[in-house]
């Protein structure tokens, strides 16, 4: 798999739209098509980066496939600390409260 599949799998997974996506970083659709379409055209480093922080992964994955925070564990914990995010001070400190035991099992 090359960097325009990967790019536009992560496009494609994360529900944006293209013109999403060139807006959030600020280049033309066109641009931005011309990453993912048989051209295949790989955009410079710093749009590179704009790239991979629109869509929450590492440039080296979307340039590799490989990344750290692409191994399915820590995908699963990525996608629930994105949820935990979302939530309160107090319900974060309940589930806190709750997990905190079951870390500790864990670590034994």
């Amino acid at each position: 798999m090359s960097f325009k599949d990967r790019l536009r799998e992560e496009i494609e997974f994360k529900g944006f739209q293209i013109k999403e996506i060139a807006s959030k970083i600020g280049i033309s659709n066109s641009t931005l098509l011309s990453y993912i379409d048989a051209r295949g055209v790989l955009p410079n480093v710093e749009t590179a980066v704009k790239i991979a922080d629109a869509l929450n992964v590492s440039v080296e994955y979307l340039v590799t496939g490989k990344d750290f925070a692409h191994n399915s564990k820590y995908k699963n914990i990525q996608e629930i600390t994105d949820l935990l995010l979302c939530l309160d001070s107090e319900t974060l400190e309940i589930l806190r409260k709750m997990i905190e035991p079951l870390a500790k099992q864990g670590r034994n």
